[in-house]
């Protein structure tokens, strides 16, 4: 594998460690857990969205959008930390808000309920938890096109002023209950892959490794770089056609998808063994760091023609260093391992907020995350779910 990135990005690691400047990954990781104490002073009862990156002012939605149990899993994260029981009660109201409002019909209902579910029962203990993970585990079953093996997009309407964010029905674009998203390796089906091991159940496992075979035929190209959407026929569950909306065009390449790629593959692998899983990783891996800066935060499309006058996007690396520093460190893993682990240095030093001595702004804010490249909306702004791969990639090191 072709590790020029991670070369280079050595070579800075350690120029930064030869000046002292150096922040232990137990550092980076209290920084979150300050932001999300500070966050929650500032949110209350609604859920953070992403925040200005000068101020660390957030927005807000009411119920979480479709990225709740990103927030309901960091302050779990924050209440096993700390001890502190405003975390743990902040959780559980956030969660009853999230779960009743999360359509069961839609790829982020498997996340957020695995992350507001089994996440939280990691921590908790209670059974209730785990049937919280299991509900969602059972709305992907459900949801589950037999045809086009995917989990669908779905019926929610993602929260955002611009059309580039469709909702599923508008006239802009297909229904949602027939398109996939290459999201959908990682939203969906880790989900189900925990159910399985919670309950034995063979129709989880079986839904998932569907779901991720048709993923490796439908989004991973020939050259390691994924498409963002695939479009399929209600009935027959047939291909109709593949295209980007996020990424600068059908000929480009959106990072973020590449990280939620990067993510669910590398948990593909970890669930099966199976080197299909670990040669598509390969390949995309290997596109991320050869269109990457050396630092390996890509900008929000690794082949836009305005290169390197666009931003980054910091949420894209936190999934990718998240996937990859998660794998069990193997001879044939230890490549991807090294370059998440390079991935996550990045963003411990140059990223995470205080960046000097004379940086005001709240403690732990990660910066530079792009939600929507193409309609410039917070496209340079400390974004809720980059917050959360990060603190996951740092979690199992600070244990």
């Amino acid at each position: 594998m072709d590790r020029s990135g991670v070369t280079a990005r050595s070579f800075y690691l350690d120029s930064v460690r030869s000046s002292g400047m150096e922040r232990s990954n137990s550092e980076a990781y209290e920084l979150l857990v300050d932001r999300v104490a500070s966050t929650l002073d500032a949110t209350g009862e609604s859920f953070p969205y992403f925040a200005d990156s000068e101020t660390g002012a957030w927005t807000t939605t009411p119920n979480g959008n479709w990225c709740g149990g990103h927030w309901i899993h960091v302050l779990w994260r924050a209440y096993d930390h700390t001890g502190e029981e405003r975390f743990a009660r902040a959780a559980r109201a956030h969660t009853d808000v999230m779960t009743s409002y999360m359509p069961r019909r839609s790829m982020f209902c498997g996340m957020n309920f695995h992350y507001a579910g089994f996440e939280a029962a990691d921590v908790t203990g209670e059974s209730s938890d785990l049937a919280l993970g299991i509900e969602g585990a059972d709305a992907m079953v459900e949801y589950f096109h037999q045809g086009a093996r995917q989990i669908p997009l779905g019926g929610l309407t993602i929260e955002s002023p611009t059309p580039e964010f469709r909702g599923p029905d508008a006239d802009e674009g297909p229904s949602g209950h027939h398109l996939g998203a290459v999201d959908a390796i990682y939203t969906s089906l880790p989900v189900l892959w925990r159910a399985y091991r919670e309950t034995g159940d063979p129709v989880y496992r079986d839904t998932a490794v569907s779901h991720a075979d048709r993923h490796l035929d439908w989004y991973v190209r020939e050259d390691g770089r994924t498409w963002h959407h695939a479009e399929f026929d209600p009935e027959t569950g047939a291909l109709v056609r593949q295209y980007n909306e996020l990424a600068y065009s059908d000929e480009t390449c959106w990072a973020r998808g590449q990280g939620w790629c990067i993510a669910g593959l590398a948990r593909a692998y970890e669930e099966t063994e199976a080197e299909r899983y670990l040669t598509a990783l390969e390949e995309v891996v290997d596109y991320y760091v050869e269109h990457s800066p050396a630092d390996l935060v890509p900008h929000w499309d690794f082949e836009h023609p305005d290169r390197p006058d666009i931003g980054r996007d910091t949420s894209a690396a936190a999934l990718a260093a998240y996937g990859l520093v998660r794998l069990t460190r193997t001879g044939e893993t230890e490549a991807l391992v090294e370059t998440g682990e390079a991935i996550l240095g990045t963003l411990v030093e140059d990223y995470l907020t205080p960046t000097g001595p004379d940086d005001d702004r709240p403690r732990g804010m990660t910066l530079e995350g792009c939600y929507n490249g193409p309609s410039g909306f917070a496209d340079d702004d400390e974004l809720l779910w980059t917050d959360y791969y990060l603190m996951g990639a740092l979690a199992a090191d600070v244990a």
